[in-house]
């Protein structure tokens, strides 16, 4: 099992233990054929699809069609994106796509 596979059963069992209802993608990776997030998370009046990223660094670089294919998803689905990132120093920090800085 790889870290982000670890890092995303971590967040569905900490959202399960939290009272939340979770599902985690089974096709999680690049190899999707359609757009979806690595894992939806409920408390019964919201609904979040969030794609997760884990790293030992201090900065996260993700794929403009990554966020792209996470904000598609949420709006055909109804619900609202987030990226979780898992620092191995500071643990789980979420962002609304708007709010990541777009680099080059």
């Amino acid at each position: 099992m790889g870290k982000g596979s670890r890092a995303e059963r971590e967040l569905v069992n900490i959202f399960w233990e939290s009272g939340f209802a979770v599902m985690r993608s089974p096709a999680s990776g690049s190899g999707r054929k359609h757009p979806q997030p690595d894992i939806l998370v409920s408390d019964g009046e919201k609904i979040f699809g969030i794609e997760t990223k884990s790293t030992s660094s201090d900065v996260v670089y993700i794929r403009k069609e990554e966020i792209e294919k996470l904000e598609e998803f949420c709006e055909k689905f109804g619900c609202d994106p987030l990226i979780g990132i898992r620092f191995d120093w500071k643990g789980w920090v979420f962002f609304h796509p708007g709010e990541c800085k777009k680099t080059e």
